[in-house]
């Protein structure tokens, strides 16, 4: 079958280690996608004002975006999908859930519509590290009193603890929200409806595509999913081997140098 639809990851996969990408090469690659009628879409666990920033440069009718973890999907700059929290499922975690004592000494950041929020007091390498990814973060004193649209709560843990604590929240959770390990020492919790691979099966339904018809790319445990389900799921170089072991290609060239962009041409264009 031929290839209708491409998802990749960002950290890690499409963008370089300093969070850049090569502009020329995506534009080309987008344009010669655009001709054969496939739809490249990035798939990420970042705000949408985020992505729209950074990508703003290399925007397209064929580039669709699937932000906060599979919360929000965009197509032409419009959203067609809103899977946010609601606002009684937000209050029972600030209030309850992060109560429990294997959450109690994390910080949280609530991701929302217009802005992110974290607590008054949170540690300032904590705080510089998500300005990095969280646009317009702001400190309140108490998360339960935001009236944002939420569209995930991030929970800050290490690297070694995330698949113990996605693990653990998830079956605490019975499938009315849902934890994602999204790679950095931080846990993402959405809607028990939402993720990556959520958002693909969304848009392979919407551009009446199969699943042996999808392209994937990524390098982390979040991307498993979606690399399993794709017709050609891609590892990135870089990737762990367990990350590797789930996909069925492993890329030549690594996200520093444009492992992602490159293949595709190689492989489709």
């Amino acid at each position: 079958m031929a290839i209708k639809l491409i998802a990749t990851d960002l950290n890690g996969t499409l963008l370089h280690g300093d969070q850049s990408y090569n502009q020329a090469l995506l534009k080309t690659t987008l344009c010669r996608l655009a001709a054969k009628g496939i739809t490249l879409v990035l798939s990420s666990g970042n705000q949408y004002a985020h992505l729209q920033q950074l990508f703003a440069p290399v925007m397209a009718d064929n580039l669709a975006v699937i932000a906060e973890n599979g919360a929000s999907i965009y197509l032409k700059g419009q959203q067609v999908f809103d899977g946010s929290l609601t606002p009684e499922q937000v209050h029972r975690f600030v209030t309850v859930d992060w109560q429990r004592d294997y959450l109690r000494e994390s910080y949280l950041i609530l991701v929302g519509q217009q802005g992110s929020y974290t607590q008054t007091g949170a540690p300032q390498v904590l705080i510089d590290a998500a300005e990095k990814f969280y646009d317009n973060l702001q400190q309140v004193t108490d998360l339960s009193t935001v009236t944002d649209r939420i569209k995930k709560i991030s929970v800050s843990t290490t690297p070694d603890q995330a698949h113990q604590l996605v693990t653990r929240m998830n079956a605490d959770f019975a499938g009315d929200l849902r934890a994602h390990d999204s790679g950095y020492g931080v846990a993402d919790v959405v809607a028990g409806n939402v993720g990556k691979l959520q958002g693909v099966q969304w848009l392979a339904q919407r551009f009446n595509v199969n699943a042996d018809e999808i392209m994937a790319f990524g390098d982390g445990a979040n991307d498993v999913p979606l690399l399993q389900f794709a017709g050609e799921g891609l590892a990135m170089c870089n990737a762990k081997p367990e990350i590797q072991a789930a996909a069925t290609h492993i890329t030549a060239l690594d996200n520093d140098h444009d492992g992602v962009l490159k293949t595709i041409t190689e492989r489709l264009l």
